[in-house]
C-alpha cells in the first residue's frame, strides 16, 4: 500500500486533507502560496505536496514520490535564496526555461520557490508572467513568512494555505515517534511553540534550546532595564544581529508574552516559571505587547532598519520595578 508524503507533515491536518481531495478529484490548483511562521512547517508541506503532484501523474507512484522527497525527480525544479539572501531575476529565468521544456516522466513538472519573499524585483516580474499564463502541465508552489510579503499580484494568482501552529500534543507525539524519551519530547514540543521545524532541530542541537531560554532571559531582563540600557540593546541587535537572529528574537518574545498573557489570565495555567511575572504585567499589558512584537516582525519583513525598530519597540514594552 503506497505511503502518503503528506503522512511525515507533523500536525496541519486540514490542509493535508484539502490538498489530498484536490489531488485525489484533479483539481489541484496550479499555483499555491504557503505562508506561515518560521518552522512552523511550510517547507516541509511544499515538498510533500510537490512530491504528491508528480506522483499523481505518474505511471509509478511510488517512484516519482521516493525520487521528489529525495530531491532526485528530474521534473521537480527547487529554488532558494542565494548566499546573499535574495532569488535574483537570472534564477527565476532559468527556472521558466526549464519548466518549459517537455517533463521527463511524462506528466508534469513542479517548481518550488522557497523563501520566495526573497525574490527581487526583478525575479518577480518574470514570475508573474508565467502565473498569469500557467502551462497546464506545470505545478508552482512559493513558500512565504506572509501574503503581505509578496505582491498583490502574485498573491491573487495562488491558493493560498496558511499553515498555524501546531497543537503541543501533535508535536510531542511526533518526536516521541521519532524515539524521543517522554520527558524529552514534552519538553521540546513545549518550546517549541507551535513550530515543529524547531522541535525537530532541536533534537540534535542543546544549542538551539539554549539560544531560546537565552532570548527569554534577555527580555525578562530588558523588563526592569532603564531606557538607556533599553536602547543599547537595540543598537547591539542593530549593528550585529543577522535577520535570521533578530526574526528567532521576536519569534521568542512573543511566545513569551503569549505565555504571559495565558498566565495572568484568570484560571491561566501556572507556569512557576513565569507566573508570578505574570501576576505583575496583567494580561493586558502582555497581549499588547505581543501585538507590538507581532508589528515589529512585519515591519522587519518589510525591509525597515532594524535598530529603529527594536528602539521603538523596547521603548513601548512595560517597565517593571527591579526585584
Amino acid at each position: 500500500m503506497s505511503t502518503s508524503a503528506f503522512d511525515a507533515i507533523i500536525g496541519h491536518a486540514w490542509a493535508r486533507r484539502l490538498l489530498q481531495t484536490a489531488l485525489g478529484s484533479g483539481r489541484l490548483a496550479q499555483s499555491h502560496l504557503i505562508v506561515g511562521p518560521p518552522q512552523v512547517g511550510k517547507t516541509a508541506m511544499a515538498r510533500a505536496l510537490a512530491a504528491e503532484a508528480l506522483a499523481a501523474r505518474a505511471g509509478n507512484a511510488d517512484r516519482a514520490r521516493t525520487l521528489a522527497l529525495g530531491g532526485r525527480h528530474p521534473d521537480l525544479a527547487w529554488v532558494a535564496p542565494d548566499d546573499g539572501g535574495s532569488i535574483k531575476v537570472e534564477t527565476i529565468r532559468n527556472l521558466l526555461h526549464a519548466l518549459a521544456l517537455a517533463p521527463v516522466e511524462g506528466g508534469a513538472r513542479v517548481a518550488v520557490i522557497d523563501q520566495a519573499d526573497a525574490m527581487t524585483d526583478g525575479a518577480r516580474n518574470a514570475l508573474l508572467k508565467t502565473l498569469e499564463e500557467p502551462n497546464p502541465s506545470v505545478v508552482i508552489l512559493l513558500t512565504a513568512p506572509n501574503v503581505d510579503s509578496l505582491i498583490p499580484t502574485i498573491v491573487s494568482r495562488c491558493q493560498t494555505l496558511s499553515l498555524r501552529a501546531v497543537a503541543t500534543d501533535d508535536i510531542d507525539a511526533a518526536l516521541r515517534a521519532r524515539g524521543l524519551a517522554p520527558e524529552r519530547a514534552s519538553q521540546l514540543a513545549r518550546a517549541a511553540r507551535g513550530c515543529p521545524g524547531w522541535a525537530l532541530s532541536a533534537v540534535n542541537s542543546e544549542s538551539l534550546f539554549a539560544a531560546r531560554a537565552q532570548r527569554r532571559r534577555d527580555l525578562i531582563g530588558l523588563l526592569s532595564a532603564s531606557r538607556t540600557d533599553r536602547l543599547l540593546f537595540s543598537e547591539k541587535l542593530g549593528r550585529a544581529g543577522e535577520d535570521e537572529e533578530r526574526e528567532a528574537m521576536l519569534q521568542t518574545w512573543q511566545g513569551l508574552w503569549r505565555d504571559l498573557a495565558r498566565a495572568a489570565a484568570p484560571g491561566g495555567a501556572a507556569d512557576p516559571e513565569i507566573s508570578a511575572l505574570a501576576q505583575r504585567i496583567g494580561p493586558r499589558t502582555a497581549f499588547a505587547a505581543a501585538r507590538d512584537t507581532r508589528e515589529a516582525m512585519k515591519r522587519l519583513r518589510e525591509n525597515a532598519r532594524p535598530q529603529l525598530v527594536f528602539d521603538a519597540l523596547l521603548l513601548r514594552y512595560p517597565r517593571l520595578a527591579a526585584g
